[in-house]
């Protein structure tokens, strides 16, 4: 069995140019068994699909709008991408909303508040209406995230990259999420965040990259690749005192499960 990188960004110009994207995913595609390729926003979103169906042995596309973009968007056009996103949401290739939810790490919770919270709503109406997962982005926003979440029902999806306090996770396994791990866990300073990792129930955790972000120890500075979700999964089983087989195991079939990947 091979692992599953489940929040990637390959398709992203802004870092990869096509012939890069092309051989980092070859790399990838010979160590994973699927990756899943995150949108940010409405025209990276429909990127991920067509590379996603460049590709459509292992790569599938999640498309969202991230909540930086609210505050480059009138609410017109908040309307308007939403709109856009819960087309793309239709297409084969795409089996999940996001990553979309709320960030107040670099704005102001007063001034984007609203527009942030139309973003996030629209996104989780898009999810409910195809039935689909959502990869969720929360920094600093817990108290927000929960209140907007509650206010939906039958939603399901992962925390990425989740390096909250305890709290924040007792309240996501009580609504049944999952919780994304990934390269922080290598190098966080934070013994408290350690043995979070430690304590996370197996059956709720799936592994994830963040490419080009967040590359794991022991490649810090250089570019995040896919493959490096095994570094994290070896990390991982050492840090927990199990098997990396059983870790493999266990969140593959949690991916496949969250995601519909077959």
């Amino acid at each position: 069995m091979q692992l599953i990188d489940t929040h990637c960004h390959i398709h992203d110009l802004e870092f990869f140019d096509g012939e890069s994207a092309n051989s980092t995913y070859d790399q990838a595609s010979e160590q994973l068994e699927a990756l899943l390729l995150i949108g940010t926003s409405l025209e990276d979103s429909k990127r991920a699909v067509e590379f996603a169906h460049l590709h459509p042995e292992k790569c599938w596309a999640s498309v969202g709008i991230h909540p930086h973009e609210a505050s480059k968007l009138s609410e017109a056009e908040i309307t308007e991408h939403v709109a856009g996103i819960a087309q793309l949401a239709s297409d084969e290739k795409v089996k999940a909303i996001g990553e979309c939810g709320f960030d107040f790490y670099y704005n102001d919770r007063s001034e984007v508040l609203t527009k942030q919270t139309q973003l996030f709503k629209g996104q989780l109406e898009v999810a409910q209406q195809h039935d689909l997962p959502l990869s969720f982005h929360v920094r600093e926003a817990f108290d927000d995230f929960w209140s907007v979440f509650d206010e939906f029902t039958g939603i399901r999806g992962v925390l990425h990259s989740f390096t909250d306090r305890p709290k924040h996770l007792e309240k996501a396994l009580e609504r049944g999420l999952y919780i994304g791990i990934n390269g922080i866990a290598t190098f966080t300073s934070h013994d408290w965040q350690r043995e979070l990792f430690k304590t996370i129930p197996i059956e709720s955790i799936v592994v994830e990259t963040d490419t080009p972000f967040l590359t794991p120890h022991p490649f810090r500075g250089t570019i995040n690749k896919p493959e490096n979700v095994i570094y994290i999964t070896n990390f991982l089983a050492e840090l927990r005192g199990e098997d990396v087989t059983y870790i493999t195991k266990c969140t593959t079939k949690n991916a496949r499960s969250l995601f519909g990947l077959s």
